[in-house]
């Protein structure tokens, strides 16, 4: 791809590289299959002249380039159509009825959500059509029946939070889409010196820096894709002090802290520009004098805390959520995600950035991946019982069909009613349990208190035993498959030994360095016979 002005001086220049490049390498040029676009405001007589000089006759470039859409204009939500399609042909490809709910996070996290990624590392992709890709996953996600969306039990704000925040790690489509912008504006940061940084500064902004510049409306849709993600990194930017003599005092983010990374001190008469004009005479430490004198307590006590380096450096930017200073996709994202949902603020205070390790309980037992999901949903309260349906107003009774003794919640599913009480009894003769009385409503959380004081082996029997309560439950409310306590017995135990079976081959082959080679695994084998 060359550029240069659309005149005839010029186009004489590029014919006569183009055939110096052909002499010495041996590959002539193509005309016929060569495009050139033009600035609408050009002469059209030069224009003429141009594709007479070039032997060029296309006037508009191929609907793609490399695998992305050619910028012509503005970018419209016809532009990325095709990906809504691909999205939508890869998810129908699979048959939702037949997968496990843990087939399904694995399809979607691997294939759903990584299809538009290179689309969306370059594009700011319109937020209806990152909103209609979202409802085509969360589809697939609840399932379909006779061709109607099933009953999403809960919000998609909910399944795209993090796990150990209480969701199932979903992509948020929009925030992911400005994360990989964000990149972009990153790399212009950290490589000033490449011929895109370059070309961009000299179109952009000739005489100031990315970070604190005000950009026009009137830019092509890849720089205004930059400047979506530029939003998002303006957010957590921050300037590592060496000699100071880049950073103003005032504007700039140079204070590492929780709060603002700027001075909260009002600037008032003070003179003073620079953060050089803070150290001391050799530029090693701070004049702590200056900072006493100029700014209130937190912020002179924030900066005092900077170490200025032994040796002289410049000033260089870097990522604030980072502790290595280096940006990554992943923790912008996760940037992006605390300030649209406020994690911060609806944290407990035991854990103020609204994490909860509770959380692993779950997702880091070792039980298949459908089991922790089935257990995510009951600690969540998601699961379609009567007493849901009826709240949904989809049944008009919400009692248990099976005792007929009390509402029919997620609790009484799994624990007090007597199908799963019997077989919770019957279980206890063959593996370890926790003691009866912790099975009790302790609250919405119940669940996760219940094994936050399990050892590891009681967390994986009770979350295999609570699931196949819930199994047998619907079998007996739908009439459908095993129903019996014995037969249920029987499932667990069979499951579990080949849980054990699979887990101690995993670590057979794995005890080494390497995989284990084929000759060693038969000879033994053979020596066993």
């Amino acid at each position: 791809m060359l550029f240069f002005k659309a005149k005839p001086e010029q186009a004489l220049v590029v014919k006569e590289i183009l055939d110096t490049y052909a002499r010495c390498t041996g590959q002539l040029l193509n005309p016929s299959k060569c495009s050139i676009m033009f600035n609408k405001k050009g002469a059209e007589d030069d224009q003429n002249q141009v594709k007479h000089i070039l032997g060029v006759e296309l006037s508009s470039f191929e609907p793609k380039y490399l695998g992305l859409p050619t910028p012509s204009g503005r970018m419209k939500k016809d532009t990325f159509q095709s990906l809504k399609e691909r999205l939508s042909k890869r998810l129908r490809g699979y048959s939702e009825k037949h997968m496990s709910s843990g087939a399904k996070e694995v399809l979607i996290k691997s294939v759903a959500q990584a299809l538009p990624t290179y689309i969306m590392s370059v594009f700011q992709i319109p937020l209806g059509l990152c909103d209609s890709m979202t409802s085509i996953i969360r589809e697939f996600w609840w399932g379909t029946e006779k061709g109607k969306r099933k009953m999403a039990w809960a919000g998609w704000n909910m399944l795209i939070q993090k796990k150990s925040y209480g969701g199932m790690g979903f992509k948020d489509l929009r925030l992911f889409n400005q994360a990989l912008l964000a990149r972009q504006a990153w790399r212009l940061m950290e490589y000033p010196d490449s011929l895109c940084a370059h070309l961009l500064k000299a179109r952009y902004y000739p005489r100031g820096c990315l970070v604190d510049t005000s950009f026009c409306s009137n830019a092509s849709s890849t720089w205004q894709s930059i400047l979506h993600g530029l939003e998002l990194l303006k957010q957590c930017v921050i300037w590592r002090i060496g000699d100071g003599r880049k950073v103003r005092i005032w504007r700039d983010p140079w204070i590492p802290r929780e709060l603002s990374l700027r001075v909260t001190t009002t600037k008032g008469r003070q003179r003073s520009k620079w953060v050089a004009e803070l150290l001391d005479a050799n530029g090693r430490q701070w004049d702590f004098n200056k900072l006493i004198a100029m700014f209130n307590p937190a912020d002179a006590d924030a900066i005092a805390r900077i170490k200025i380096p032994t040796r002289a450096s410049e000033d260089v930017l870097a990522w604030h959520f980072d502790r290595t200073g280096t940006f990554t996709v992943r923790s912008a994202y996760n940037l992006a995600m605390q300030l649209k949902h406020k994690q911060g603020e609806e944290a407990s205070s035991s854990s103020p950035n609204g994490e909860r390790n509770i959380w692993s309980n779950i997702w880091k037992t070792r039980v298949p991946a459908k089991v922790k999901i089935f257990a995510w949903k009951l600690s969540k309260d998601i699961l379609p019982t009567k007493n849901n349906k009826f709240k949904r107003k989809l049944e008009a009774d919400g009692t248990c069909d099976l005792c007929g003794l009390a509402s029919e919640t997620s609790f009484h599913a799994v624990v007090t009613c007597q199908q799963a009480y019997n077989l919770r009894q019957a279980m206890r003769e063959h593996w370890e349990l926790p003691a009866e009385h912790r099975f009790a409503p302790s609250g919405p959380d119940w669940l996760l208190v219940l094994l936050d004081g399990c050892t590891s082996e009681q967390k994986e029997n009770t979350l295999l035993m609570l699931w196949k309560a819930w199994l047998v439950h619907n079998n007996i409310a739908h009439e459908s498959g095993p129903t019996g306590v014995t037969d249920s017995v029987h499932a667990l135990l069979c499951l579990k030994s080949s849980l054990q079976d699979a887990e101690n081959h995993q670590e057979l082959e794995f005890s080494g360095k390497g995989k284990m080679q084929i000759g060693s695994a038969q000879s033994g084998a053979q020596g066993g016979i």
